[in-house]
């Protein structure tokens, strides 16, 4: 994930539209490069919730195989975009319980042409899976959030250095610096951090030898047990069935075996530091620096934006892009620290569902190789030779991201309390509660386990600390195209076992 950078320094605008790559490898402007505000494509968006008004204005490479039909062939996703209800757990059930390919294809008519070079990129890069294996209730849950409740709050402000360098170190330092008096006024409730700590299991403490006021305790792998009043996991689907496998605590949980059916899809993060190349590139849009020193060509097919946004299937004769999508970053128009000129160039790539190239090599020079082909394949260039690099880390996150595939919402809790002393949050819980996504989704549930935690042990904590803001109101045409689908589904349910309405 890609956080805001809070410092308070950005004179410069640093706000910038990621462009996209479209399956076929072309580079077409970003999709808010809009038709003319008079042109009949206009007038017909004006009237649809987003997405699908984006779809019909995208304006697509001179290249792209996308017609004036294709476009308006999104209208068919009219019926299911009005009758999927973002927080209702029935709707959910319903939507989970078929691909989003084929929610887009047969039941709303999407063509292929938008299909594949529309809709999977962003499945690809956003849900990060393809079609087929992708929820049709997360897929419309994902672009409601992105497209509709973001909707005039979307610019992006990348951070400028690292996530754990700009981020997370300085939370993990004013956690462990803080401490909380007691009614004495001492100060001895302190955090601490227990950086590369694994857990091997979760267990209540036996009632009848018990020798402390404290009901759970953790065990580490190291043997060390570590007893306490509540436990909250902050972990992905993965993670959580294989400590459910191993703790006692969590077999006690209401349909705790579904657990082991969680899916995690495997990311994939290579940096490459490049030689420089001799002549740097400047006036260049889109990031918070201007320049860099990538080559002439590469600086030019990233014009527009230091990022790029690929779909999947990109290039010829490169199977292990088959089904995954990728991100593309110049650094040096993003960080403080590479900013041109510099010694280094330095060009990171994120792959997603990316369990080939994860199992590709141990040695990080071949996987730099492979990178440095698919980077050429997506922007159309010749490849940077391998001996330009000087440098490269890889970083192979398996099962580390939140896989919604087909029928998963059944496999995750409803709520942040999972049992006396157990709390629970992340990306994929509570999946029909808050109308949430991603990074967002973690801090709502997080917020509702700590205020679970606050209420359950008498703590007495800040309101505002676990304070979450209501997601954002309907535009005025879905709430009047949802009032009809739901007149309609009580008159008319749709037929069919999937009971999801057919294309308008």
């Amino acid at each position: 994930e890609h956080h805001n950078d809070d410092d308070d320094d950005d004179d410069d605008d640093d706000d910038g539209d990621a462009r996209s790559s479209s399956p076929r490898g072309t580079v077409p402007p970003g999709p808010m490069n809009l038709m003319n505000a008079a042109s009949p494509m206009k007038i017909l968006a004006d009237l649809l919730p987003p997405p699908l008004d984006l779809a019909v204005l995208a304006q697509l490479s001179p290249t792209s195989p996308v017609t004036p039909l294709d476009r308006i062939s999104g209208i068919g996703l009219l019926g299911a975009w009005a009758d999927f209800g973002q927080e209702d757990p029935v709707s959910w059930e319903r939507y989970d319980s078929i691909s989003a390919e084929k929610l887009f294809k047969t039941y709303a008519g999407l063509t292929d042409s938008l299909y594949e070079e529309f809709v999977s990129p962003l499945l690809h890069v956003l849900p990060m899976t393809p079609g087929y294996d992708c929820s049709a209730a997360a897929a419309l849950s994902c672009f409601h959030v992105f497209a509709l409740q973001s909707k005039g709050a979307f610019d992006v402000k990348w951070c400028r250095g690292g996530i754990a360098e700009r981020i997370f170190n300085p939370w993990v330092e004013k956690l462990t610096s803080s401490a909380t008096a007691d009614e004495e006024g001492n100060n001895n409730c302190k955090v601490e951090i227990r950086g590369g700590a694994r857990v091997s299991s979760i267990q209540r403490v036996d009632e009848t030898t018990k020798n402390t006021d404290h009901q759970m305790k953790v065990i580490l792998d190291s043997g060390e047990e570590l007893q306490c009043d509540a436990v909250v996991l902050a972990v992905g689907g993965t993670a959580m069935g294989r400590l459910t496998a191993t703790s006692p605590a969590l077999q006690e949980i209401s349909n705790s075996d579904k657990f082991y059916d969680l899916r995690g899809i495997t990311c994939v993060a290579v940096r490459l530091f490049l030689k420089p190349d001799a002549v740097v590139t400047e006036h260049l849009k889109g990031g918070k620096y201007f320049s860099t020193q990538l080559p002439p060509c590469y600086a030019a097919s990233m014009a527009e934006s230091p990022v790029i946004v690929c779909g999947a299937d990109i290039g010829t004769h490169i199977p292990e892009l088959k089904e995954t999508g990728f991100c593309i970053y110049d650094l040096q128009r993003m960080h403080d620290e590479f900013a041109a000129p510099n010694d280094v160039a330095v060009l990171e790539v994120d792959f997603f569902r990316a369990d080939d190239i994860a199992n590709l090599s141990s040695n990080d020079a071949d996987v730099a190789e492979f990178t440095l082909k698919a980077v050429a394949a997506a922007l159309g260039v010749p490849p940077i030779d391998a001996s330009n690099v000087v440098d490269v880390a890889v970083v192979r996150a398996r099962n580390a991201v939140s896989h919604f595939n087909v029928g998963s919402a059944a496999s995750s809790p409803e709520k942040s309390k999972l049992g006396e002393g157990l709390y629970i949050c992340g990306d994929w819980v509570d999946r029909s509660g808050h109308a949430s996504w991603s990074t967002e989704k973690a801090v709502v549930t997080g917020k509702q386990a700590a205020l679970a935690v606050s209420n359950d042990l008498g703590l007495n904590c800040d309101p505002s600390a676990t304070k979450v803001i209501p997601a954002a109101s309907d535009t005025p045409q879905l709430k009047a195209l949802r009032t009809v689908a739901k007149t309609l589904r009580s008159v008319a349910p749709p037929p069919g076992e999937d009971s999801v309405p057919p294309s308008p």
